[in-house]
């Protein structure tokens, strides 16, 4: 072995002999070369390993990139024509445009700064004042951004997909040594070794899921951390409702997951506060309901009388904040109860099985008689558990014949078809700006993803207008929109002076990321007469 360049004899001994079965990787016997070639050859063959596997890396990231760029009709040639819908006038004493150009359409929201209640202010920071913990503001801080970044727990197939995959990677960089030049013990070794290699692999890969357990100290920091976002991005999904549908007067609420009652507080802002008869709670964790309900009476902890009140089923009594008040930490079993309003928000990650997602996505559909409304935080992982909900109670919908199941998308989007956004590698989420509950007057933005479903059919009479789901960018020209439509497609139109008139254009350039946009899309002449041959003409070119 002298005669090997500098760590070559662990290269002999390590790499260099190939096995019995012949890798493709390996077109050689290394037994028949020298040692000192065998040794260089070796070298040669791990760094050319290495430049297959950074090549086959660039080639799939590039291959995803065309495929995103490929998949969106952003072209200039297949942009749609854009026909804006001036029929929206809702009061006959002022003009359509003036209500337009006034952003008095319900296809806009407001998307002013969302602030607590002052009531809600004062219980909080009474609550807050009361508490010794020190690590109250660094323990929120850790727990929001485990809330942000969570995802849903792997099924079995995801998780078996994963074991595959980092076999074959640990094994496509391990050489295999020809086992005829070893003993049984280092075989064994070498066996031991690579199936370390590709445990450690698959625990760096996989998600580890675990569920939050809110004791008191967890409750008081996700008030912290989530109050005042979540309540944001509530409220807005709420008054789009309210607009959109006046005459919608919810007098009851059922809240899943509640928390600290985060969902009874925008409604009731939105609404009114003596508008809800009853209001039902549910939530496993017990400190966080009593946090919930500490909110609720200004700030004062609830005594054992108190929650007693609050959690018995029949109680009438009590002050009149509590009336109708009911706090579980179970779903109730029947069916029968319905609620104008039903709420999931924040919770579906927390559950442990997709098969329970939507076991209780069923319970809360069956339950509502009017609208169900499920919010998660804007990342991929809480999209596509909005996307699987939603395709779900769809599904459910256009195939039974149960009257209650029957329902439609009311927000955000404008179709029942397969979300375009599942192909991209962006979720569908939109914004709501808060103001921080540490940092007072500090304006932060909260990214959420959601969904509304309304009991029914669709109605005929309310125009379906493609909701903006980026950004609006305004030119000193011209002004863009990306919009998801009814058809279930992302689109771009490029709104000007010159083809869409001067109030038009101030329309596109008021609207904003998650508003309706009032025009009509349709295909330019020239695509839509276009031959299946000329199609793919038209694409190849």
């Amino acid at each position: 072995m002298s005669d090997f360049p500098p760590g070559g004899t662990a290269i002999y001994r390590q790499m260099i002999f190939c096995s019995s079965h012949e890798p493709k990787f390996c077109p050689f016997r290394a037994s028949s070369l020298t040692p000192s070639c065998a040794a260089l050859s070796a070298c040669r063959l791990l760094v050319v390993q290495k430049q297959n596997v950074f090549l086959s890396k660039f080639i799939a990231q590039s291959a995803l990139f065309i495929k995103k760029i490929t998949s969106c009709s952003f072209g200039s040639s297949l942009r749609p024509i854009a026909k804006f819908d001036n029929s929206v006038n809702r009061d006959s004493n002022c003009p359509t445009l003036e209500l337009l150009e006034k952003e008095n359409h319900f296809g806009i929201k407001s998307h002013n700064v969302v602030k607590l209640p002052e009531r809600l202010k004062e219980a909080v920071d009474k609550i807050l004042g009361s508490c010794q913990d020190g690590n109250l503001i660094k323990n929120s801080e850790i727990l929001n951004h485990h809330l942000i970044f969570k995802k849903p727990p792997l099924t079995q197939s995801k998780l078996k997909e994963i074991e595959v995959s980092c076999t074959e990677r640990v094994s496509a960089t391990h050489l295999f040594p020809d086992t005829s030049f070893i003993s049984v013990d280092d075989e064994k070794k070498l066996s031991n070794s690579l199936n370390n290699k590709i445990r450690r692999n698959i625990n760096q890969t996989a998600y580890k899921w675990k569920p939050v357990v809110y004791n008191e100290s967890m409750s008081m920091a996700y008030l912290v951390a989530r109050l005042a976002p979540d309540f944001a991005s509530l409220y807005k999904i709420f008054c789009e409702i309210r607009s959109r549908d006046p005459d919608f007067q919810p007098q009851n609420l059922f809240d899943f997951g509640s928390g600290v009652g985060t969902a009874l507080w925008s409604a009731k802002s939105c609404w009114g506060v003596k508008k809800f008869k009853e209001v039902f709670c549910v939530d496993s964790s017990v400190d966080m309901n009593n946090l919930a309900l500490a909110l609720i009476q200004g700030g004062v902890w609830p005594n054992q009388q108190g929650e007693h009140r609050a959690m018995e089923e029949d109680s009438t009594e009590g002050s009149s904040t509590l009336k109708g008040l009911y706090f579980r930490q179970f779903m109730p079993a029947s069916p029968a109860v319905k609620y104008d309003l039903v709420v999931c928000a924040h919770t579906l990650l927390e559950l442990p099985s997709a098969e329970l997602r939507l076991q209780m996505a069923l319970s809360l559909w069956r339950k509502s008689q009017g609208y169900l409304v499920f919010v998660e935080h804007g990342s991929r992982a809480a999209y596509e558990v909005i996307v699987e909900i939603r395709d779900f109670l769809l599904s459910l919908s256009d195939g039974s014949k149960e009257a209650n199941l029957q329902g439609h998308v009311f927000s955000p989007c404008p179709h029942e078809a397969r979300c375009p956004r599942l192909a991209d590698t962006t979720p569908c989420n939109f914004e709501a700006k808060y103001e921080s509950l540490v940092k007072k007057q500090q304006v932060l933005k909260e990214r959420f993803s959601y969904v509304v479903l309304k009991k029914g059919s669709r109605s005929e009479t309310e125009p379906r207008w493609p909701r903006v789901v980026r950004p609006v960018l305004t030119r000193s020209r011209h002004t863009i929109c990306r919009l998801c439509t009814n058809e279930g497609k992302l689109e771009e139109i490029v709104v000007t002076r010159s083809k869409h008139s001067k109030e038009n254009n101030t329309i596109a350039r008021k609207t904003k990321w998650g508003d309706l946009l009032p025009v009509q899309l349709s295909r330019p002449e020239a695509q839509l007469d276009h031959s299946p041959d000329d199609k793919e003409n038209v694409k190849l070119s």
